[in-house]
């Protein structure tokens, strides 16, 4: 049985029909989705109050020091993606994808949860600070392992020419955890007063996220091994990752630095521009994260149909076209913003939710079809995490130390830009080989 999906059958240059997709693989890409929109969740509600933790679990006198200790724990996060993501990652190239993939939920729900129920600094002093560190420590084993896990598995599972629609799906689904991150900040900031937001109202989003998590868990048991995987169980390779650096170094380059593209976009548009907003603009909370949403939401979507456009013209032209974005409107749209300009906000959200759309629907194709099967989680997951664990994760602190520096509010485009044409000239340097299966 097959379900009809709202696209005519074409054949594309790879010479394969686009059929219509299939029961199991709408309920794969809806699970997987979800999934990951709930675990994602629960790793960007923080930033979203980075604000409030600041204040609430580190001593400083400064506003911009305490962001920046806070910054650092956000950091703290993304390092941990890279650990993570090589644990899970040799053992699901070793011993299958779908128990790192219902793992690695529980990981992340289980700290988010405890977060919510963490003294402050005011009730037990520098211990606060160590177990949000912890904590955060903690999501990001989780997440690294998580991401690339997704991405792998909802590829393996896909027909050949649904497969950037299905990495589309899925990026959906989880930049839809930062749509209710961002909405959870926006209705905390617009229905409760500051002093009960301090008081307790800054727990609920991270309670909430806890339990959520644990639905995740629930939906993956419903999910079956990949049918790559199982036919090629037998060739088991007994270090992954020594492999990649052997045979496939250029591919962990390239693939790396398309990730990076994404990362940073992502890191400092829809999560750390709110807070920027705030700081340096004395923009309200919920003014800011109502857009923020909104835009989020515009910009899940707009994934979904660039992934089903790389299905029909390329991974690659779509990844370029996006690093031209970035590279011609990054530093208008910074230059653009004051006090009180709506407008500007209003355009730069529009531009990014295009160009970011582009860049991670594409570089996610790229970066599983760049690896063979037997290291394709190994690989997406090393690619993955050493971009947004040590480039994505700094971003909201090099976009500050940055402003600080130069004494320029302006300064962050430039780390755009920078990371834009980087992407881009690798991107069009060599074209790695695509491995299907």
């Amino acid at each position: 049985m097959t379900f009809h999906f709202p696209f005519r059958k074409k054949k594309s240059k790879e010479n394969h029909i686009y059929k219509n997709l299939s029961k199991n693989e709408i309920k794969t890409f809806t699970i997987s989705a979800v999934g990951g929109s709930l675990e994602f969740y629960d790793f960007v509600v923080y930033i979203y109050f980075a604000t409030i933790m600041s204040k609430l679990f580190f001593q400083n006198d400064s506003p911009v020091a305490g962001l920046i200790l806070t910054y650092s724990v956000f950091a703290c996060g993304y390092l941990a993606r890279v650990l993570g993501g090589l644990v899970f990652s040799h053992f699901g190239d070793k011993n299958g994808r779908k128990n790192s993939f219902s793992f690695t939920v529980f990981l992340m729900a289980a700290p988010t949860f405890i977060i919510g129920i963490l003294p402050t600094y005011s009730q037990i002093g520098i211990t606060a600070s160590i177990l949000l560190f912890i904590c955060r420590f903690a999501q990001g084993l989780a997440i690294g392992g998580e991401i690339p896990c997704s991405i792998t598995f909802i590829y393996e599972h896909a027909q050949k020419s649904h497969r950037g629609l299905a990495c589309g799906i899925l990026f959906c689904g989880i930049i839809f955890g930062i749509f209710l991150g961002s909405s959870a900040g926006y209705l905390v900031t617009k229905f409760m007063s500051e002093e009960t937001i301090y008081s307790w109202g800054w727990r609920i989003p991270f309670l909430v996220g806890g339990i959520l998590g644990l639905i995740g868990v629930y939906l993956r048991r419903y999910l079956t091994e990949t049918p790559v995987f199982r036919q090629m169980k037998k060739e088991n390779i007994k270090y992954p990752v020594q492999l990649i650096f052997k045979d496939h170094k250029f591919s962990l380059i390239q693939t790396a630095s398309a990730i990076w593209v994404v990362a940073v976009a992502i890191t400092l548009y829809l999560l750390y521009l709110p807070n920027y907003f705030k700081t340096y603009y004395s923009y309200h909370s919920e003014d800011i994260l109502k857009i923020n949403s909104i835009f989020v939401l515009i910009y899940a979507l707009f994934i979904v149909i660039f992934g089903y456009i790389s299905d029909k013209i390329g991974g690659r032209k779509v990844f370029n076209f996006s690093c031209i974005l970035f590279i011609i409107f990054s530093y208008p749209i910074f230059i653009s913003f004051s006090e009180n300009n709506f407008t500007a906000i209003y355009i730069c959200y529009s531009i990014v939710s295009v160009a970011s759309a582009a860049a991670t629907s594409s570089a996610i194709l790229l970066l599983a079809e760049s690896y063979p099967a037997k290291i394709r989680y190994s690989g997406s997951s090393l690619s993955y995490n050493l971009a947004f664990g040590i480039f994505g994760g700094f971003t909201p602190l090099i976009a500050t130390t940055l402003i600080e520096h130069f004494k320029s509010k302006s300064a962050p485009a430039f780390y755009m830009i920078l990371v834009a044409i980087i992407g881009f000239i690798l991107s069009i340097i060599k074209k790695n080989k695509v491995h299907d299966s």
